[in-house]
């Protein structure tokens, strides 16, 4: 299913429950779709969210609402059903809000075009910290639930470990050769694959955060501007040269393509139940992937994976070893902004409207 949204789509997202994917377009419209298997998309609404382009979007509080972050610095939270502005924090950031993640029920994290990455509880509509441990834009930002730990990846070419038990940035990769631009955590906690400007997926192993364990090279020659998870070991790339594939994690491999954009990727979401995939694009389309029957296909084809399986590695790593991580091999460390500052508590996490 493709659905032109008539400007490029910078985020999307399912909502948790139904059937409605969001997007978020350079215009800084708020489109939301109803999508079904055996109809095309109706569109349920527009909504003139920010002045300028609508970076990224994310469904909260069990999909009542919809918050969108903006390169005019605020974040806005839209009522779903009624498509109305509920709240409003037009300072959310001093410069342009480039990524949004849920990271509890109440939490939600944002980073910014100069590095910086802040906790809000939206319960106190309050900002409860801000790290600044990044001095170029946050690409991606994930989140390990177990550990209360947010991994952030930047420009810079380095990722960061921000604690949020403790609200201090835990530990910060040595300068990569190239921008870090997107993020997830495989392996049940043991691995973090991250895509770069390159086109080489970097795996480093929890707890060893210094250098990467791992590289794989044969994915792309683009950059890997946008990472899914599928499950603990698959995870779902999207390229500059518009090819969406599925890649299996340690052994590394390419195991089959999804599709392509004629554009580079911008942004993957998987339904709520896992039945589609959405992606979008610099061509102004949202498509929606069949995944069950990617995946049915890809499993009665595993034998015949695609690419080279990269060197295996089998380190039984633990969660918490930041502070015994051996030293890096190479790299260049550069000075960093502070790395924690607490932020008033009444700081306002939105004006009310």
């Amino acid at each position: 299913m493709e659905i032109d949204l008539g400007a490029n789509a910078f985020g999307i997202d399912f909502h948790p429950s139904k059937n409605l994917v969001a997007a978020g377009l350079i215009d800084g419209h708020l489109h939301l779709y109803r999508y079904d298997t055996d109809s095309s998309p109706v569109r349920e609404r527009i909504v003139r969210a920010h002045k300028e382009s609508c970076r990224a979007v994310r469904f909260i509080d069990g999909g009542q609402r919809i918050l969108t972050a903006s390169a005019d610095c605020s974040i806005l939270a839209t009522d779903v059903e009624t498509g109305a502005k509920v709240a409003h924090l037009e300072n959310a950031h001093e410069d342009a809000v480039n990524t949004l993640i849920n990271v509890t029920e109440t939490t939600i994290a944002s980073g910014d075009d100069n590095g910086c990455v802040k906790i809000w509880d939206t319960r106190q509509r309050s900002c409860s910290h801000e790290f600044n441990a990044h001095e170029d834009f946050i690409s991606d930002m994930t989140f390990a639930s177990e550990s209360m730990k947010l991994v952030a990846t930047s420009g810079d070419g380095t990722l960061s470990v921000c604690n949020l038990r403790t609200n201090k940035v835990q530990c910060q990769s040595e300068f990569s050769e190239d921008e870090l631009l997107s993020v997830v955590i495989m392996k049940n906690g043991q691995k973090v694959i991250c895509g770069t400007q390159n086109g080489t997926l970097l795996l480093y192993s929890w707890g060893f955060f210094k250098d990467c364990s791992d590289r794989f090279v044969d994915l792309s020659p683009n950059s890997v501007d946008a990472l899914l998870k599928l499950d603990e070991d698959r995870v779902i790339t999207g390229c500059d040269n518009g090819i969406i594939s599925i890649v299996g994690i340690l052994p590394n491999r390419i195991i089959q393509p999804i599709g392509a954009h004629e554009f580079p990727i911008e942004d993957l979401a998987l339904s709520h139940d896992k039945k589609f995939l959405g992606s979008t694009a610099h061509d102004g389309m949202l498509k929606l992937w069949d995944l069950e029957g990617i995946l049915e296909s890809s499993n009665g084809n595993s034998g015949n994976a695609a690419g080279a399986a990269g060197d295996s590695d089998s380190d039984n790593d633990g969660m918490d070893l930041d502070d015994d991580a051996p030293k890096p091999s190479k790299g260049t460390k550069r000075k960093t902004k502070s790395k924690a500052t607490p932020v008033n508590s009444t700081t306002s996490f939105f004006a009310d409207l």
